[in-house]
C-alpha cells in the first residue's frame, strides 16, 4: 500500500515530523508520497513554493521510505486533491492507494473539488487530532457511517473506506509559529535545527 501525505506544511514544524514519524511505526506502507501543496485553493499563500519545497525536504530528509513529490509546487494551476490523486493512481499501477489527512482536513472535505469521485475512489487514512472530532459533525457521520472501518487491514484490495487512526496529540500549530517569526520570537525549539536556520536565512514569514 502507498500512502499519499498532502499539506500546506506552512512551515513544516517538528509536530509535523513527529505524525509522520507515528504513522509510519502504525502502517507498514511499500512508500509514503509526501506532498506539499503549491497553490492550496482554499488557503492564502505566504512564501514562494519552492522554499517551502526546500524547507519540506530538510526536515524529513532522515526518514527512509519517503519521497517528497514536487508536482503540486511545480505548477501554476491550483492544487486540487483528486486531480493529483487520478495521475499518481496511474503511476502506482499495481498498488493500493491511501490518502493520509488530519481529522480536522477531513471535517471541510465537501468544500473539496470533485470530494464525491475522491471518496468513492480512494481509500483514506485520517488522523484524529484532538478538538477535531468527527462523530460530532453530522454530514461527516453521513459520510463514515457506510466507510469506516475498525481494522487497517480492511484498507487492503478495496477502495472507498475511511479509517481512523488515533496519534500522540501534537499541540503545535504553523499559525502560531508564523505568528512568532513576525514577532521575532524564538521559534527554534518548535522547527528542525536546519529548517529553522533556512527560515532565518531567507528571512522567511516575516511580512
Amino acid at each position: 500500500m502507498i500512502g499519499v501525505f498532502g499539506g500546506t506544511f506552512d512551515p513544516i514544524h517538528k509536530g509535523h515530523v513527529q505524525v509522520i514519524e507515528n504513522l509510519l511505526r502504525v502502517i507498514d506502507f511499500h512508500r509514503l508520497i509526501v506532498i506539499p501543496n503549491g497553490h492550496p485553493p482554499h488557503k492564502e499563500e505566504r512564501i514562494d513554493p519552492q522554499d517551502k519545497l526546500e524547507l519540506v525536504k530538510v526536515a524529513l530528509g532522515h526518514i527512509s521510505n519517503i519521497h517528497i513529490d514536487d508536482r503540486e509546487i511545480s505548477t501554476e494551476a491550483p492544487s486540487y486533491a483528486y486531480s493529483t490523486f487520478r495521475k499518481i493512481k496511474i503511476e502506482s499501477e499495481g498498488f493500493n492507494l491511501a490518502w493520509v489527512m488530519g481529522s480536522d482536513s477531513f471535517l471541510g472535505i465537501e468544500t473539496w473539488y470533485e470530494y464525491e469521485k475522491l471518496l468513492e475512489e480512494v481509500n483514506f487514512v485520517v488522523l484524529e487530532r484532538p478538538g477535531y472530532s468527527l462523530e460530532n459533525d453530522i454530514s461527516i457521520r453521513h459520510i463514515l457511517e457506510h466507510r469506516k472501518i475498525n481494522d487497517i487491514s480492511e484498507l487492503n484490495g478495496t477502495v472507498g473506506k475511511i479509517f481512523i487512526l488515533k496519534i500522540d496529540p501534537v499541540e503545535l500549530t504553523s499559525t502560531e509559529i508564523r505568528d512568532s517569526i513576525r514577532k521575532n520570537e524564538d521559534v527554534s525549539s518548535l522547527l528542525n535545527q536546519d529548517v529553522y536556520q533556512l527560515i532565518k536565512d531567507k528571512n522567511l514569514y516575516k511580512r
